[in-house]
C-alpha cells in the first residue's frame, strides 16, 4: 500500500469517527427527549389541567365580570364622563389581555414556560395593585388596561397551550374545563366585586383581587412546564401561518365573535339597570350568566365529542343571534332578561373553547401556541375597534339611555360569525385529508 493510499484510508477513518461521534450525540440527545417526556392523560397532566382551571377562574373570571366595574364607573365614579371616555378602560384591558399573548410563544422559547408564567404572575398582579391607587381614567388605562393586560394574556396563552403537550386522548376534556373555569370564575368574582365595592370601595375591590391573582398564578409558576421537545416558534408572527387561509378564517372569526360577545359583558347588567331594577339585581344576573357560560364550556367538549367542534360552534352561534334578536332585543320584561342570560350563557362561550381544540387538533404542537396567539389578537383588535364603538353607539344613537343600538349590533355580529364558521367547515371538508368525511 503507498503512503497516499495510506493517509487517504487514515482521514476515512477519522471521518467515520467523527460520523459516528455525531449520530451518538444525536441518539443521545433524542433518548434524553424520550425520556423527559412523561406520559400524556395521566398523572402530572392532570395537576397541569387544575392549574389551568384556577388561572381560568381568576384571570377570565375578572374579565367576565368587568360588566361590574363598567356599571361602577358609568353610574359613580365617572357619572360626568362621556360613555365613550370610560370605555377605553375596557378597551384596552380587553386587548391586551386577548391579544397580548402572541408575544408568550416567542418568550417561552427564550425563557421557557416556568419564568414566561413567573412574568406573567408580576405583571398581571402589579397591574391591578397599581389600579387600587388609580384615581383617574387614564391611570386605569394604564394600569388595569395596559399593564394587567400584558400579564394575563401570557398566562392566558400558557394554559392554552398546555393541554396541546400534555393530553391527547383527553385533550377535549382538558380544554373545555379549563375554558369552563372562565366561567365559573365570574360565578366568584362578580360577587365578589360588587361586595368590596358596596362595603368598601373601588380601591379594596381591586386588592382583593390582587391577592387572588397572586395565589392563582403564583401556582402556575410552579405546575407549568414543558413536556418532552416543546420548542415554540421564536418569531412573534410567522407570516406563513398568515398567507394559511384557515388561520385567516380562525382569525376572521374571532375578530366578528368578539365584536359581539364583548356587548352582553360590559353592558348587560347596565341594560338591567335601564328597565328599573337595582344595582344587586344586575349583578345578580352576571352570576347567572357565569353559572350557566361555565357548564357551557365543560358540555362543549362533550358535544363536539359527539357532533365534531366546528359543527357544534354553527348551531351555538347561530343559535346566540337569534336569542339576541328574540328575547333581549324587543323587550323590557325582566322575566324575559332571565330566560335570555340563561340561554344565552349556554351557547355564547363555546367559540372561545372549542377554536383552541380545533387549533390543537389541525396545527403542529410547535405551531399551536403562536396560532392561538393570532386569533388572540384578532379578539384585541376586534375589541380596541369595538368598544369604543359601543360607547359612541351608546351616546349618539341610544342618546345614552336606549340600549338597542348595541344589541342590534351583538346580534349581527354572531349571525356573521356563523357565517365565518360555515365556510371554515367547508375548507375543512375540501382541503384537510382526515376532515374530509366523519365529524368536523
Amino acid at each position: 500500500m503507498s503512503i497516499k493510499s495510506a493517509v487517504i484510508i487514515s482521514n476515512l477513518n477519522k471521518n467515520n469517527e467523527k460520523d459516528t461521534r455525531v449520530d451518538l450525540k444525536e441518539v443521545e440527545g433524542n433518548i434524553k427527549n424520550v425520556r423527559e417526556a412523561k406520559p400524556l392523560d395521566t398523572g402530572y397532566a392532570w395537576l397541569v389541567m387544575a392549574s389551568g382551571i384556577l388561572n381560568f377562574l381568576v384571570l377570565f373570571g375578572n374579565f367576565n365580570a368587568f360588566g361590574v366595574f363598567q356599571e361602577y364607573y358609568l353610574n359613580t365614579v365617572f357619572k360626568n364622563n362621556t360613555a365613550a371616555s370610560i370605555s377605553w378602560i375596557s378597551t384596552i384591558s380587553f386587548t391586551f389581555t386577548l391579544s397580548g399573548g402572541i408575544m408568550a410563544g416567542p418568550i417561552m422559547s427564550y425563557l421557557g414556560v416556568r419564568k414566561t408564567a413567573l412574568l406573567g404572575s408580576i405583571l398581571s398582579s402589579l397591574g391591578i395593585l397599581l389600579a387600587s391607587f388609580s384615581k383617574t381614567i387614564p391611570m386605569l388605562v394604564l394600569t388595569q388596561g395596559l399593564i394587567y393586560g400584558i400579564g394575563a394574556s401570557i398566562i392566558i396563552n400558557i394554559c392554552l397551550v398546555m393541554p396541546a403537550i400534555w393530553f391527547q386522548k383527553y385533550r377535549h376534556i382538558a380544554i373545555s374545563l379549563i375554558a369552563g373555569g372562565g366561567g365559573y370564575g365570574s360565578l366568584i368574582l362578580t360577587p365578589t366585586i360588587a361586595k368590596t365595592l358596596k362595603s368598601y370601595g373601588i380601591a379594596w375591590s381591586f386588592r382583593v383581587l390582587f391577592i387572588l391573582n397572586v395565589v392563582s398564578t403564583g401556582l402556575g409558576v410552579f405546575v407549568f412546564k414543558e413536556n418532552g421537545d416543546f420548542k415554540p416558534l421564536r418569531r412573534v408572527i410567522d407570516l406563513k401561518l398568515l398567507k394559511n387561509r384557515l388561520t385567516l378564517l380562525f382569525c376572521l372569526g374571532g375578530f366578528v365573535i368578539e365584536l359581539g360577545y364583548a356587548i352582553p359583558a360590559l353592558y348587560f347588567a347596565a341594560s338591567v339597570r335601564e328597565i328599573g331594577e337595582s344595582r344587586q339585581t344586575s349583578s345578580n344576573m352576571l352570576l347567572i350568566f357565569s353559572a350557566t357560560s361555565g357548564t357551557g364550556r365543560v358540555l362543549g367538549g362533550f358535544l363536539s365529542k359527539k357532533f365534531g367542534a366546528n359543527t357544534t360552534l354553527i348551531f351555538t352561534v347561530f343559535a346566540t343571534g337569534i336569542l339576541v334578536f328574540a328575547l333581549w332585543l324587543p323587550t323590557k320584561i325582566f322575566t324575559m332578561y332571565i330566560v335570555f342570560i340563561v340561554l344565552y350563557g349556554f351557547t355564547c362561550p363555546l367559540y372561545f373553547s372549542l377554536t383552541s381544540l380545533v387549533i390543537s387538533n389541525v396545527y403542529k404542537k410547535e405551531e399551536v401556541s403562536q396560532v392561538n396567539g393570532l386569533v388572540y389578537i384578532f379578539y384585541g383588535i376586534s375589541s380596541i375597534l369595538g368598544i369604543p364603538l359601543y360607547g359612541v353607539l351608546l351616546d349618539k344613537a341610544g342618546n345614552r339611555t336606549s340600549y338597542k343600538p348595541l344589541i342590534i349590533f351583538c346580534g349581527s355580529s354572531y349571525l356573521l360569525a356563523g357565517v365565518v364558521l360555515v365556510l371554515q367547515r367547508r375548507y375543512f371538508r375540501k382541503n384537510i385529508e382526515s376532515m374530509k368525511t366523519g365529524k368536523i
